[in-house]
């Protein structure tokens, strides 16, 4: 009997994407030979591998102030017009001519990379720069506009990129700028901006093409993880869906399916089943063990269930784990004291686990308490899982002109600042209600912002040097309320009077997190400041062929 699981390889968890399209299923051809019950999917076919698409275009960032360029080359106007056109609404009065030679346009190069696992609900960054042809000095405080997003391309023209190019993503939003030192040049970004246009597809392609072993492994798959989460194209190609309880876990979810075995009868799963829990108790391959348990699903949790008492806190760990995501509560006491103890190294899996896997009464107790440890990356982990699970704790703020939001969060623990700079831009702010002190003065770097408020003031008094006209927005009052702050600095001064959203003075992202750090560093905040990683793009932009 073959027993081995399948080793998780990064080439194998990688895929094609579908978005040149699937061929309708083709008739199967007659059975050539039986297949071996006892084989597992990962020996008898592969992911078929590719790397993540690279993906470019060319669009417009508006609301700049006197920092862009009417210059463009005539080849990209005339494609940006005729796109333009396409997007007014009807009866809309838009000159494309207008946009494009308007000081405070500029038209920028959006590239990115499209993940080889993503669908259309992820969202991911974008990096822009302006063309080398024009004299656009600063995207700082910009929008992009909706954009295309194509694959790369070795075609020669633009005309013939944007024609015969297919359309892959999608980008658009406010601009966020990295910060770098004087001596480098800018780097501008919209923080999950990027969508992609279509779901991922994995394609498995069987080694030797067999009716008999195709229609196996489509049967196991879909009876293990549902109905039509694997399609049998041909003798030789299935392609597998993501089951939404994997959404959050999709290399987990490739992994499994390598390791179920093409046989389901009760027998051969009792066996393999055993033989893994030996795997585990030995400490080999582990982790691979417990995925291969869980595609076996509840026929292995009477073998599982005796390690939950085990005296190696990995055993526990990998059983009760294991248990959790298959649907077995037994195992949270377990998870419960693993998330508790600060010395075990696998609190984050399983906070992870808790926060995925078990019903949200049980899982809440054990996440909202984990909020309180002094560890950052514990109260990350936590929060995510309970934002996830909308928890009360966290009381969100969003502030719509920004593109960001405000999370408050109740817990006790050191109060703390941490802010996202990719992906979901976010300002978390643990230990809510986060509060001002009374009598500060901050001024944002270039004095464009200017935060005071005296001993014996009830409110804080916020304004902002106009981009480009020498006049003060402002001032606007807040309470000492962070979050309240916040959205003073972020939301647009022309908000409706028919909305319960605060007017603002429309500052961009980038700038509201270093005049958080600033209130932080100055003592006008009592709490520690955080920013949280960026992705790093750059090697795209050096891929992209210059203007």
């Amino acid at each position: 009997m073959k027993r081995t699981v399948s080793p998780l390889s990064i080439f194998f968890l990688v895929l094609a994407l579908s978005f040149f399209g699937c061929s309708p299923p083709q008739e199967l051809s007659e059975p050539d030979k039986p297949f071996n019950l006892e084989d597992t999917i990962g020996s008898v076919a592969k992911y078929y591998a590719t790397n993540s698409i690279p993906v470019r275009g060319i669009g417009i960032v508006a609301c700049l102030s006197g920092t862009g360029s009417s210059e463009c080359p005539p080849e990209i106007r005339a494609e940006l017009e005729k796109y333009i056109w396409q997007e007014i609404p009807e009866g809309g009065s838009v000159s494309p001519r207008r946009v494009i030679d308007s000081q405070d346009t500029a038209v920028v190069e959006i590239t990115c990379l499209i993940d080889a696992l993503s669908t259309r609900s992820d969202r991911f960054d974008v990096i822009l720069r302006p063309l080398s042809s024009t004299q656009t000095t600063s995207l700082d405080g910009g929008c992009l506009y909706t954009t295309e997003l194509k694959e790369m391309s070795r075609l020669s023209s633009i005309e013939q990129f944007v024609r015969f190019s297919k359309t892959l993503a999608f980008a658009e939003g406010p601009v966020y700028t990295v910060q770098t030192d004087a001596s480098s040049p800018g780097r501008w970004r919209v923080l999950g901006g990027g969508r992609a246009k279509q779901d991922s597809s994995v394609k498995l392609i069987l080694d030797t093409p067999d009716f008999m072993t195709a229609n196996a492994i489509r049967n196991r798959i879909n009876e293990r993880f549902g109905p039509k989460t694997a399609t049998s194209v041909s003798t030789a190609e299935i392609t597998l869906s993501f089951p939404a309880k994997y959404l959050q876990q999709r290399e987990r979810f490739l992994a499994m399916v390598e390791t179920l075995i093409l046989g389901g009868n009760s027998e051969i799963l009792s066996n393999y089943a055993h033989q893994l829990v030996k795997q585990i108790l030995s400490n080999t391959d582990s982790e691979q063990a417990e995925i291969a348990l869980e595609g076996i699903g509840k026929p292995a949790l009477d073998p599982l269930a005796p390690l939950l008492t085990h005296l190696d806190p990995a055993v526990r760990f990998h059983a009760g784990r294991c248990m959790l995501n298959i649907g077995d509560s037994r195992s949270l006491a377990v998870l419960r004291r693993i998330v508790q103890d600060k010395n075990s190294p696998y609190r984050l899996d399983a906070i992870r686990a808790v926060g995925l896997s078990a019903k949200r009464r049980e899982a809440m107790p054990i996440l909202e308490a984990a909020l309180n440890d002094s560890d950052i990356q514990i109260r990350l982990e936590s929060y995510e899982m309970l934002a996830r699970l909308n928890s009360h704790v966290i009381s969100g703020r969003s502030v719509s002109s920004g593109g960001f939001s405000v999370d408050s969060v109740m817990c006790s623990g050191p109060k703390t600042i941490y802010v996202y700079r990719q992906e979901t831009p976010r300002i978390v702010l643990f230990g809510s209600p986060l509060r001002c002190e009374k009598n500060i003065f901050i001024q944002s770097e270039k004095s464009s912002v200017t935060i005071n408020s005296l001993p014996g003031d009830k409110r804080i008094s916020i304004s902002r040097k106009h981009p480009d006209r020498p006049r003060v927005i402002g001032p606007l009052l807040s309470n000492n309320d962070l979050s309240i702050l916040i959205q003073t600095l972020g939301e647009q001064p022309d908000i409706k009077s028919n909305t319960a959203v605060r007017p603002g003075l429309a500052v961009p992202y980038a700038e509201i997190l270093d005049i958080v750090k600033t209130m932080c560093e100055q003592g006008a905040i009592s709490a520690q400041f955080i920013a949280g990683p960026q992705a790093e793009l750059e090697p795209v932009l050096q891929e992209s062929p210059s203007k």
